[in-house]
């Protein structure tokens, strides 16, 4: 139980009469005697508004937030009192992966009814959280106390990547790309292996793709235009190893590849592609084979959801031997990694003929970008010149590591945190109208 502003305005209201009672001798039983009442006031008031079961309340709305966005927490209260009731809740967060500014919710419910009381949260972790109990006061009938309970109402609620992104995403790429009425996955001609149509040859086009009998019959050049295969198998490999604990820009760098996963993964079944994931570390942690539609898209989110880093070193050798067990088909394969040595480097490039022998591989690497802070700066201590120096040599060999991918036929992308979901999007899409797929 706690008192309300109106018992303190009663007391302040015999400070009064204990002023006017000084000009009488009896001043100290007029404060012993009005005390009295109004602590007998608010002991009835207590007792004759505490009934078990005047309020009955429950966890409403969905149990999955998104990651980084602002999500509301509801809750359903239900009067079983003959008289209004004025509450306030004060909900259990589980600490240190949510931010909020106030989780106090408070109004008035009407007698036999019900009224929804939310709070916004914003998660800063993946996965599975428990919110168990909350804090519920209602005033009572005088108005003098509000009668306190703590109610335990466990719910599970799953942190995912951020979908609301997902969704932004997808409708910019909508909105910005040219449509024939009535298509709706994203069509790329010209550089495939299927057939699509004939067209007039223009100049640049390839003397192979001339169609000799159709120019034969038109009497001027006609050349065979492809469109990319369907159903091309592209995995998302994951390493979830230290370097994607690393913060850019207040996120860490794990959840923006997880987010990156998703979008890739929905615009290669836009395009009719199916789409896998492999996630690993120490040892393969999951992998779902390449599929397309509703069921897969959730396979594919409950995986990511609740996905950690560790501080553990990758084995790429047994990923790899675990892939190409599994995987027969020639595929597009999206390695998201990085590394923090050339030892770790050269390791990556020794294994990666098991997968890139038989299949397009592309690295996908985001640019350290306190690095590149640190060897712009001027340098004028010791200190400085000395962090500038191992910067700009770290940097280097970066780019050496980068080239010499590049040079034995890896692609291999290096982009800043804000572009990485476009970057990769446009590479697929790159790769897809490349002549040997």
């Amino acid at each position: 139980m706690s008192i309300t502003k109106r018992f303190i305005y009663l007391l302040l209201f015999g400070a009064v009469i204990l002023t006017f009672s000084l000009i009488l001798d009896n001043s100290f039983i007029f404060f012993i005697l009005y005390n009295a009442i109004a602590f007998m006031l608010l002991i009835t008031d207590y007792l004759i508004s505490k009934e078990n079961g005047r309020i009955f309340i429950e966890r409403t709305g969905h149990d999955s937030l998104s990651l980084y966005e602002n999500e509301k927490i509801s809750f359903e209260v239900y009067n079983k009192s003959e008289r209004e009731l004025y509450i306030e809740l004060k909900d259990e967060i589980p600490e240190h992966h949510f931010k909020f500014k106030e989780s106090i919710m408070s109004g008035k419910v009407p007698p036999h009814n019900k009224s929804i009381f939310s709070y916004e949260v914003m998660p800063t972790k993946r996965g599975a959280f428990t919110f168990r109990k909350v804090h519920a006061r209602y005033q009572g009938k005088l108005k003098l106390c509000m009668i306190n309970s703590k109610i335990r109402i466990p719910r599970e609620f799953k942190v995912y990547p951020n979908m609301k992104n997902l969704r932004k995403y997808r409708l910019g790429i909508t909105n910005n790309r040219s449509f024939k009425q009535g298509q709706r996955n994203l069509r790329m001609l010209g550089r495939g292996t299927s057939f699509e149509s004939l067209r007039e040859y223009t100049a640049g086009d390839e003397y192979r793709k001339i169609n000799w009998k159709a120019t034969a019959r038109g009497n001027k050049p006609i050349v065979n235009q492809y469109e990319p295969e369907k159903n091309q198998h592209v995995h998302i490999f994951i390493d979830t190893r230290r370097p994607m604990s690393y913060t850019l820009k207040g996120y860490r760098k794990l959840d923006m590849v997880v987010n990156t996963a998703l979008v890739l993964s929905d615009v290669v079944n836009q395009n009719g592609d199916e789409s896998g994931l492999l996630l690993f570390n120490r040892e393969v942690n999951s992998m779902i084979m390449p599929g397309k539609g509703p069921e897969h898209r959730n396979k594919i989110l409950e995986a990511l959801y609740h996905i950690d880093h560790t501080n553990e070193t990758s084995n790429y050798e047994d990923a790899f031997f675990y892939f190409k067990r599994k995987e027969r088909h020639r595929s597009i394969i999206f390695l998201f990694t990085d590394f923090d040595t050339l030892e770790e480097a050269e390791y990556i490039l020794k294994v990666l003929p098991m997968v890139s022998k038989n299949n397009i591989v592309v690295i996908v690497l985001i640019k350290n970008e306190s690095l590149e802070a640190i060897s712009g700066e001027k340098a004028s201590t010791k200190e400085e010149i000395f962090n500038k120096g191992v910067a700009l040599e770290l940097l280097d060999e970066r780019q050496k590591i980068i080239s010499l991918l590049n040079r034995k036929g890896i692609l291999c992308i290096e982009c800043p945190a804000e572009k990485l979901e476009y970057t990769v999007v446009n590479r697929y899409i790159q790769v897809k109208n490349r002549t040997y797929m």
